[in-house]
């Protein structure tokens, strides 16, 4: 069954098309209301970097939300490059969950260091495992507990229920999506992404999908049912 609100949560202006754009066309072509968090301002993403590639990549994010059929993306705005799972993070993050009340949300798996594809590997980026673990200290305990954050409840962001945790960016995954249907939109979402050497992305994108059991045409999560 179709979450009727599904959230998803990159470290960066890329990271939930790259891992799960398929899955997200998907869900939002069944009638779910999908939204994305950014939680950097991308700024590092390049060979020079700073303020214009921020701006760059924000309208990159926002074409490429729009060619999966979703809404545009929050932004955080933490610095690129030096995310932490900080106060401020989980913050930042209960108050965005607790916006959109999501059944479903996909995020960062912390844990992993490196992903295996064939005989070389994938590293996996600090910010992404600061993010994936700041979200899942949201979403446990503080997203649940009006004594976490109580200005927030003060501004209508009342405690919320996360239903269940889709782990993408993931070495042991357990939970595969196929996206035949899908996997055009998220090429297409992916191309928007002009400043990170479209050839490279996608051509990193098939080698993740195609790197488990399950062969190309599927996106690989970790499924965590939490009621």
């Amino acid at each position: 069954m179709t979450p009727p609100r599904v959230l998803a949560i990159g470290a960066h202006p890329d990271d939930a098309e790259f891992f799960a754009g398929g899955a997200l066309a998907g869900f939002a072509a069944q009638g779910a209301e999908v939204g994305i968090v950014v939680c950097t301002d991308g700024a590092r993403g390049g060979a020079t970097g700073g303020e214009a590639l921020a701006g760059r990549r924000r309208a990159e994010a926002e074409r490429a939300a729009t060619t999966l059929g979703i809404r545009a993306p929050v932004f955080l705005g933490h610095a690129d490059g030096s995310l932490v799972a900080d106060d401020a993070l989980r913050r930042d993050l209960v108050r965005e969950i607790r916006r959109e009340r999501p059944d479903l949300v996909l995020l960062h798996d912390p844990t992993t260091l490196w992903t295996p594809l064939g005989e070389t590997v994938h590293l996996g980026h600090s910010d992404h495992r600061a993010a994936g673990q700041a979200t899942l200290d949201a979403v446990y305990p503080r997203l649940l507990l009006a004594s976490f954050y109580p200005d927030l409840v003060d501004e209508g962001f009342a405690p919320w229920l996360v239903r269940e945790l889709w782990l993408f960016d993931t070495a042991r995954p357990d939970h595969f999506v196929p996206i035949a249907d899908t996997s055009e939109r998220k090429r297409r979402a992916l191309a928007c992404h002009e400043s990170q050497h479209v050839p490279g992305l996608l051509a990193a994108a098939s080698a993740i999908e195609s790197a488990f059991s399950c062969g190309a045409g599927h996106e690989a999560f970790r499924r965590l049912r939490l009621v």
